[in-house]
C-alpha cells in the first residue's frame, strides 16, 4: 500500500495501470490490484477447503465444551479460531486429508492430568480405560474425568455420557455406532493448582486410539 500526497492528483479514485486508488482518512491511498484467479477450484484449493471443512466439522460440535475450557482467557482471538489454526497447520498426515489423532487438539491448556492411560476393548461397543490419578491434591482426586471420542475414519465426534472419578483409576465408555471402528479418545481433567482466570483449568488431551469390538 502507498500513500500519495500530490496536490495535482487531489482525491484519487478508480484505478491506473496496476494500482487502485481510494481516499482513506483524508489521504490518497494506492493498492495493487488483487491477482486474478482463473481457476477457483484447482486441486490444491479443493484440498485446502476439504481439510478446513473436516476440522470445522470436528470442532463446531465441541465448542460448548471448548469455550468454557478457555474461560475467556484468550483476548487475541476466539477459541474457535485458535483451535482451528492449530489443527489446520499440524493435525494432518503429510499432504493427505487424514487426521493424526495424536496431533488433533480440542484445547491446548497445559496442566495437571492423569497418567499411564491404557485403552482396551474386550466387550462389544465398549472402551475400558485405566489410568493413574496423578492428582496434585485431594480435590483433584475427587474430580470427574470426562471423555470425548471420534471415529478416525470419518468425522463423527461426541462427548461420552460416562464420567469417572479421577481417583478411581478406571472409566468405561459406550456410544452408539462405534462398534468395529477405530476410536480416538480424549480425556478432560481439572487442574486446581494452576488456575485460569481464577478458576480451575480444564485440560483436554488425546490419550489413545482403540479399535472397538
Amino acid at each position: 500500500m502507498a500513500i500519495f500526497e500530490n496536490p495535482k492528483i487531489g482525491r484519487a479514485r478508480n484505478s491506473v495501470g496496476n494500482l487502485v486508488f481510494s481516499t482513506h482518512w483524508g489521504k490518497n491511498v494506492g493498492r495493487s490490484k488483487a491477482a486474478k484467479v482463473n481457476d477457483a477450484k484447482s486441486p490444491a484449493q479443493l484440498a485446502v477447503r476439504g481439510r478446513f471443512k473436516k476440522v470445522r466439522n470436528l470442532i463446531c460440535p465441541m465448542l460448548k465444551y471448548i469455550n468454557p475450557a478457555y474461560a475467556d482467557s484468550r483476548k487475541d482471538m476466539p477459541p474457535y479460531n485458535h483451535i482451528m489454526s492449530i489443527n489446520i497447520k499440524h493435525c494432518f498426515i503429510g499432504d493427505t486429508d487424514q487426521i493424526d489423532p495424536s496431533k488433533f487438539v480440542l484445547c491446548d491448556n497445559d496442566g495437571s492430568f492423569v497418567d499411564n492411560v491404557v485403552l482396551t476393548s474386550t466387550v462389544t461397543g465398549t472402551i475400558t480405560g485405566t489410568f493413574d490419578s496423578n492428582a496434585q491434591n485431594d480435590n483433584e482426586g475427587g474430580d470427574a474425568v470426562k471423555a470425548y471420542g471420534f471415529d478416525v475414519s470419518g468425522s463423527n465426534i461426541w462427548r461420552f455420557d460416562q464420567d469417572a472419578i479421577r481417583s478411581s483409576g478406571t472409566i468405561t465408555l459406550t456410544h452408539p455406532g462405534m462398534s468395529g471402528l477405530p476410536i480416538a479418545v480424549y480425556f478432560e481433567c481439572l487442574d486446581r493448582v494452576n488456575l485460569l482466570m481464577g478458576k480451575p483449568m480444564h485440560v483436554i488431551r488425546y490419550v489413545g486410539t482403540v479399535k472397538v469390538l
